[in-house]
């Protein structure tokens, strides 16, 4: 491992811890994940163990990264105030990152798959966003939030999720 990488390993869990503690007593932040993880009961067989709560003065996005063998989901606090049908998007955009990241494809392969795949369709029956990237790891993000949230999903969609081993969502 390069110098590089271990100071990039140590910055994401310093500040993933940091932001754990900072946001331990936040009621609205304790709250916004035990109602986002209640939203997945049942439908995934394994969470996360936390996410860590950015300000939303520093960032709106969220994000969730893989660095080694860790995986990182940071939540912005942007996303409390937002109307209830869209509050929770980013968070199962996001878990669904963090299933992914546990059994993707090699990335060679999943821009292989991902270049077969109509973009256009996929803007059309996904989201804009799930056409952001080179190898399909936004569209698995976006499916599975769609899938948690109930929308169902065209045969070739849903057989391009399952080519790029997108997490399972149980009924």
């Amino acid at each position: 491992m390069s110098f590089l990488n271990k100071v990039t390993a140590v910055k994401y869990n310093v500040m993933y811890n940091t932001l754990l503690k900072i946001n331990k007593n936040n009621a609205k932040a304790q709250q916004y994940k035990q109602e986002g993880f209640k939203l997945l009961e049942g439908k995934v067989d394994k969470l996360p163990a936390d996410i860590a709560f950015r300000s939303k003065y520093i960032t709106k996005l969220s994000s969730c990264v893989k660095v080694f063998d860790k995986i990182y989901v940071f939540i912005s606090k942007s996303n409390f105030t937002k109307p209830i049908e869209e509050r929770y998007d980013a968070l199962l955009h996001e878990i669904g990152h963090w299933l992914h990241f546990q059994q993707m494809p090699p990335k060679a392969e999943r821009q292989k798959i991902w270049n077969t795949v109509n973009k256009d369709a996929v803007k059309k029956a996904v989201s804009e966003r799930a056409i952001q990237d080179d190898d399909g790891k936004e569209f698995v993000a976006e499916v599975f939030k769609g899938l948690v949230k109930g929308k169902k999903y065209d045969s070739e969609t849903m057989y391009t999720y399952w080519l790029l081993d997108g997490p399972e969502v149980k009924k």
